[in-house]
């Protein structure tokens, strides 16, 4: 066999092949229901078989064969072998339903044998497309269809429509939230409508209509609304109506009510400030008759009381006038006696003085007479012609322009004439002075003390003339013109 038979009979054996294999093709069967939703108050559901439903089975962009469902809805297409293939349910309003569907990996063998495979897919429900809700899942096959070798079938891939009945699942629930959602405020404006709650109604049904729109049952009731506002409108003019005629009586009795309770009112306050007047000019008439004899009383008893008082009084001034002058008189004794007391301590300590001079005058003129003696004696001595003695008495006192020095021997006490010599009529005098000026002022300070200030007042006086100017003297005048005076 040269090269070009060689080639022409491979041509035509694979040809052969070819042709055997893809003789064989798979059934599939199935039925297409419509799933119509009636919402209203509530959800009624309804389902029947759709004909006329448009079946494409496409591979790739190619379609391969296209039909529709008959009037019980079913259809049976053959798909190829050794494809992949898609197979597209779709119906106007509804949401394409799609499948896919693989026919490759049937053993040569198997398809030689008058092979002649089928497949059945549960009934398809189509259904219209709500807003609001998420339908992009259906963009994928809910199943995919392939050969399994372990019962040399066509059958589904059990885990990937698992997979896609889980999110048909949340579709199925997200649809039945919103028609419950738009049921459920249709249903609050049918309860609002019956009992005529038309405001209510009326936002209900217009709410629901947002929701799903579209829908006739929320727009088919909006007309009640209107009859419902309309009536309502007159309800509540006529409910007006008669509620003003009802406040006019009402308040056409009240003012009668006030009116009476007024006349009343004053009725009993006139009534009541009558007996007030009446009892208020009792009450003042005896007020008047207590007052005047309440003044009556006062005045006898402030005569009486003035009659006490005068004759206490009168006690008291006599009883006083007694006492002063038993006073006066014991003053007078006392004054009296004092004087007489002072008189005869003057002339005690006057005779006392005039002895104490006497005495010292006359050891004065003693004294003289022993240094008259004595000097006679020295003149004596000196005419006589004998060698002179030395004296052992005390030298006489130096004459010194007229001034006497005492002598240092001389008596330390007041008044003493001393023993030296000296002038006695300057001496004596001098300490005499001073004894009788301390005996002045020492009398003068005990009157004071007894608060017998008539008497020491002259007392000081005498002790300023034997003294000039001192202090003590004139300190007590002072206070004695002070006490006097208060």
């Amino acid at each position: 066999m040269n090269k070009k038979s060689l080639v022409i009979f491979l041509i035509s054996l694979c040809l052969h092949t070819i042709l055997n294999a893809q003789e064989w093709t798979l059934k599939l069967r199935s039925s297409v229901e419509l799933r119509t939703f009636k919402l209203t108050n509530k959800v009624d559901i309804s389902e029947e078989k759709l004909a006329g439903a448009t079946i494409i089975l496409s591979k790739g962009a190619t379609t391969i064969s296209q039909m529709q469902s008959d009037g019980s809805g079913d259809f049976v297409i053959d798909v190829p072998a050794n494809g992949d293939y898609i197979l597209t349910i779709s119906y106007s309003g509804c949401n394409p339903k799609k499948f896919a569907i693989s026919t490759m990996g049937v053993p040569e063998e198997l398809a030689k044998d008058n092979y002649k495979p089928t497949f059945g897919i549960e009934g398809v429900i189509m259904a219209k497309a709500f807003p609001s809700i998420n339908y992009s899942v259906l963009q994928q096959p809910l199943a995919r269809i392939v050969y399994t070798p372990n019962g040399k079938k066509f059958d589904d891939e059990e885990g990937y429509t698992n997979q896609m009945l889980a999110e048909l699942t949340k579709i199925r629930e997200a649809e039945n939230v919103l028609m419950n959602n738009f049921t459920s405020t249709n249903n609050t404006g049918d309860v609002a409508l019956s009992k005529g709650d038309c405001p209510l109604a009326k936002a209900s049904y217009e709410k629901a209509m947002t929701i799903i729109p579209g829908e006739r049952y929320p727009s088919d009731q909006l007309p009640k609304v209107g009859d419902c506002l309309k009536q309502k409108e007159l309800a509540d003019k006529k409910a007006a109506d008669e509620a003003k005629l009802a406040a006019e009586k009402l308040e056409a009795e009240r003012l009668a009510k006030e009116k009476a309770a007024q006349d009343k009112l004053e009725a009993d306050k006139v009534a009541k400030d009558k007996a007030a007047q009446e009892a208020a000019n009792k009450a003042a008439q005896a007020e008047a008759e207590k007052a005047q004899k309440a003044k009556l009383a006062a005045e006898k008893a402030e005569t009486e009381r003035l009659a006490k008082e005068k004759a206490a009084q009168e006690k008291l001034e006599t009883d006083k006038l007694a006492k002063d002058k038993i006073a006066q008189e014991a003053a007078a004794k006392a004054t009296k006696a004092e004087s007489e007391k002072a008189q005869k301590d003057k002339l005690a300590k006057e005779k006392l003085e005039a002895d104490k001079i006497a005495k010292e005058a006359s050891a004065k003129a003693a004294k003289e007479a022993a240094e008259k003696a004595a000097q006679s004696k020295v003149t004596k001595t000196k005419e006589t012609p004998k060698e002179p003695v030395k004296e052992k008495t005390t030298s006489p006192a130096k004459e010194t322009t007229g001034a006497i020095v005492p002598s240092s021997t001389s008596s330390s006490e007041p008044g003493s004439a001393g023993v030296g010599s000296g002038d006695a009529k300057y001496s004596i005098p001098q300490a005499l002075g001073a004894d009788k000026y301390k005996a002045t002022i020492k009398r003068a300070d005990e009157l004071f003390k007894m608060k017998r200030y008539s008497e020491a007042k002259p007392m000081y006086e005498e002790a300023l003339k034997q003294k000039p100017n001192d202090a003590a003297a004139t300190n007590k005048l002072a206070e004695i013109e002070k006490l006097i005076k208060k």
